[in-house]
């Protein structure tokens, strides 16, 4: 079953599906773009951002928040815990979205 749409941007589609006595939420999303982005900056060696500071990924909210999930805390968790958001950065699974690949 495709689901009833709850939103739909222009590469992402949230929708929502009725199970046997429950429901799930799916988010679909194309991050292509942005693995594609963070190759070129990694190629180009721009390692650093225009005031300097260190360029280390480029990380969709959506792949973000589906890690949160299933480490079982929030995104607003990642956000605020280093430890949380370099264990991310650092694991070889999300390599891809790196820009600077020296470990965080």
């Amino acid at each position: 079953m495709a689901g009833r749409i709850l939103t739909a941007e222009a590469r992402k589609v949230t929708r929502f599906h009725e199970l046997d006595g429950g429901f799930a939420i799916e988010t679909v999303a194309d991050v292509e773009p942005e693995l594609e982005y963070a190759k070129a900056l990694h190629n180009e060696g721009h390692h650093r951002t225009a005031n300097g500071d260190r360029h280390v990924a480029a990380v969709p909210a959506v792949v973000l928040n589906a890690w949160a999930i299933k480490r079982g805390v929030t995104f607003q968790a990642v956000m605020q815990d280093n430890r949380l958001m370099r264990e991310f950065l650092n694991d070889p699974d999300h390599s891809h979205f790196r820009v600077d690949k020296r470990p965080v």
